[in-house]
């Protein structure tokens, strides 16, 4: 699978963007549609391609001038397990360690029991990110929240 990793410049890939994560239900609620479209736009957005169309994206919201956090992620459900999360976080975070020490990634924590958000929290394992803490309740969200971190070559 020919999977290219692209910076998402324009409107249009802003718009697909926001189609595809519309269409992760299990992932995403309303509230956190408009925080996507909202973040979109502020964020540094990176997506996956396959044969010029968008399966997956990362939006990451600077916290400080030596922190990013991945903020939203998402890969098209048929094509989980294939390796485009792992490629599109890799070659972006290659891209953000160039500006940035160490990225922090905020999820469902595993105090709650939800299949989902257990394949991303072994997903973000797998991919060297650390569990720092979890917040109950994180301000803003109605369930716990999992911190990772994971610290970025410069």
């Amino acid at each position: 699978m020919n999977i290219a990793i692209k910076t998402i410049n324009n409107a249009a890939e802003l718009r697909a963007l926001n189609d595809l994560a519309a269409m992760l239900k299990e992932h995403f609620n309303e509230a956190g549609l408009k925080s996507i479209e909202k973040d979109g736009h502020t964020g540094r957005r990176f997506g996956a391609y396959l044969a010029d169309k968008l399966v997956g994206f990362i939006i990451y919201k600077e916290i400080n001038p030596e922190a990013v956090e991945l903020a939203w992620m998402g890969v098209s459900t048929e094509l989980h397990g294939k390796g485009i999360g792992t490629k599109l976080v890799e070659e972006s975070l290659r891209e953000i360690g160039k500006s940035y020490k160490v990225c922090e990634v905020k999820t469902l924590s595993d105090t709650e029991e939800y299949e989902p958000y257990e394949k991303t929290r072994r997903f973000y394992k797998k991919l060297g990110f650390v569990p720092l803490e979890t917040i109950n309740p994180y301000p803003g969200w109605s369930d716990p929240c999992q911190i990772f971190v994971r610290f970025l070559a410069k």
